[in-house]
């Protein structure tokens, strides 16, 4: 799964998710290699109850929105195929949102460790990243060279209420970092501080945050996050 933390300015929230859904999802979705995508969004609610590491990509109100990008075969050459054609697409005038008022916080691609569904829903672990959700908790952390019991979470992930299914990955760039990923049914928030209760970290935390998925063309909270102590411009 490839993972993009981003930002838009306020003033353009619309206008960048509009493009986001009917240009730029479209053109990556397409190349080989890649099988789905979704986004994600953190309004101020979801915002206050993140964890995070001072000084991360992170906090300080950065990362309000999320890309993620199933894919199969070898991680790295979707990755590869969508460097490759995001300056092809801006020769040929495709990439038509003013790059300066979007940034990329952080971007990865990540590698399946474990999977696990709902104990009632059946599923293998190779369906998991497909089941349905209203949400995500991102659990972002960094381990020790020996340490690899962060696969056994999903399935811990998995059993709390609220959670249709788990996946925990390891990042294809840095050795030390995996990704926990709990899909969910219901209120992104609540989940969150339920799964903190009943599945502790493990290792360094650099992340913890709910989000909710986005429903393509409609952005409701656009107003709530214009009219909050989320910043207003990517500066």
């Amino acid at each position: 799964m490839i993972v993009a933390a981003l930002d838009c300015d306020a003033d353009a929230i619309e206008e960048w998710n509009r493009w986001y859904d009917l240009e730029h999802t479209p053109m990556n979705v397409c190349l080989d290699g890649v099988m789905l995508s979704r986004r994600y969004v953190a309004p101020p609610a979801l915002h206050r109850s993140r964890v995070t590491t001072a000084g991360s990509p992170w906090s300080g109100g950065r990362a309000v929105f999320l890309t993620t990008y199933v894919l199969t075969g070898d991680p790295h050459r979707a990755f590869e195929a969508m460097s490759t054609e995001l300056p092809r697409l801006y020769e040929e005038g495709r990439m038509r949102f003013p790059a300066d008022k979007k940034v990329v916080r952080e971007g990865d691609v990540f590698v399946g460790v474990a999977a696990a569904g709902r104990a009632d829903l059946q599923l293998r672990p190779r369906d998991v990243p497909f089941v349905g959700h209203t949400g995500i908790v991102l659990v972002q952390r960094r381990v020790g060279d020996a340490d690899e019991t962060g696969a056994s979470r999903a399935p811990e992930l998995a059993a709390v209420d609220g959670v249709t299914g788990a996946w925990t990955l390891r990042s294809g760039t840095r050795d030390e970092v995996r990704l926990d990923v709990a899909f969910v049914d219901g209120d992104p928030t609540a989940c969150a501080a339920r799964l903190r209760a009943a599945s502790p970290h493990r290792g360094e935390v650099l992340v913890d945050a709910p989000f909710q998925l986005i429903d393509p063309l409609r952005y409701p909270w656009a107003d709530e996050i214009r009219g909050s102590e989320l910043p207003q411009t990517i500066a």
